[in-house]
């Protein structure tokens, strides 16, 4: 792909690599559409050159007059094959499919069968492979306040964070799909739940509160029955709501007993319902959520996995469109690696630094 000077690029060329500062922030994804206002921002941040996809149509400025590019000698731009990058509107598409599949499912187990392996990887294998193109779409994760497909929306959202937690962290390629897997099944155990205390609207007893627990051991039992599913997978069910400081359940086990899946699933399903309108209570801000993460990572969450997770995910957010706590709306322009959740946001074509101004925040990614 050409390199172009920034200072000779008219709006409209598209980026065929990602920018980053000088210092290594995301400032562009790869694919982004360059209008005028991005130019500016890709000069204030001192970037001379960028990578763009080449177009024919494509002109660069000049002082005396805009000629046209040199012809190039290589194979026209029709005739090669385009990397497609997959839309927000595409990746519902494919959610909503993962979230039917899997909710008849797990009423097939509900009724006696055995957990289907090959048939779960289906079901999020092309998830899989949209959020590893596109991170930035974990960032606006559908948030519902339907009781009755919470369960499985959330299920599927958990498998897909805790498979790029676990890219992200560097663990052996060969375990991601097991992590998925853990994500996904972390409340299979549910199935063998009493319905009237899995769909009670209201508060559980604490007599209901402790049956609801045991989903964690019935669904350790279902998995360790089931071909193809790893230890880790079976651990992750049975721990996800183990704590470091052993203030979980079912054991109360603490940080030197809790199995690695256990503790990536559980930042994964701790970040998803935090962000999730229900019934009782609205969704709050990604960027809030990543916040309340770092704090429960001294005791609660394993720390490492915690600022692994939310400096990765908050390095994808260039481009966000966001709804900032004074009811202004903006585009985040730059994360700061020492202030993830405090970025840079363009409102009005002013640049509010979130890290400085610290009577704003992010309440919703639009």
């Amino acid at each position: 792909m050409p390199i172009y000077e920034v200072n000779r690029l008219p709006a409209g060329a598209r980026l065929a690599a990602e920018v980053h500062t000088s210092l290594g922030g995301l400032l562009f994804l790869k694919g982004t559409l360059l209008e005028e206002r991005d130019l500016e921002i890709l000069e204030a941040f001192l970037v001379d050159q960028v990578e763009i996809e080449e177009d024919p149509m494509l002109f660069i400025k000049d002082e005396k007059k805009d000629e046209p590019l040199p012809e190039s000698k290589e194979e026209p731009v029709a005739k090669r094959k385009e990397t497609k990058i997959p839309d927000k509107y595409e990746f519902e598409q494919k959610f909503d499919k993962a979230i039917v599949s899997f909710r008849n499912m797990l009423k097939n187990i509900q009724s006696g069968q055995n957990i289907p392996v090959l048939e779960v990887r289906e079901i999020i294998s092309p998830l899989l492979q949209t959020v590893s193109e596109q991170p930035n779409l974990l960032l606006s994760l559908r948030r519902v306040s339907n009781v009755d497909t919470y369960t499985y929306e959330h299920s599927v959202a958990v498998g897909l964070l805790a498979y790029v937690i676990a890219k992200w962290m560097k663990m052996p390629e060969k375990e991601w799909m097991q992590i998925a897997l853990a994500g996904i099944l972390l409340d299979v155990g549910k199935t063998k739940i009493d319905p009237k205390i899995l769909w009670k609207p209201g508060k559980l007893t604490p007599e209901e509160f402790e049956e609801m627990k045991k989903h964690t051991v019935y669904g350790y039992q279902l998995i360790k029955s089931a071909p193809g599913l790893s230890e880790g997978v079976a651990m992750a069910a049975l721990q996800h709501h183990e704590r470091e400081d052993g203030s979980g359940y079912p054991l109360g086990l603490k940080s030197n007993k809790i199995h690695i899946y256990s503790k990536i699933v559980a930042v994964a399903d701790v970040y998803h319902a935090m962000c999730s309108n229900r019934v009782y209570r609205e969704g709050t801000s990604p960027y809030m959520v990543v916040e309340q993460l770092i704090q429960d990572s001294f005791g609660k969450l394993d720390p490492a996995i915690v600022h692994t997770f939310v400096n990765a995910i908050t390095q994808f957010s260039a481009g966000t469109v966001v709804e900032l706590s004074d009811g202004s709306i903006g585009r985040i322009v730059f994360t700061d690696r020492n202030n993830p959740t405090r970025p840079m946001v363009e409102v009005n074509k002013k640049i509010i630094n979130l890290a400085e101004n610290r009577k704003i925040a992010i309440v919703k990614v639009m």
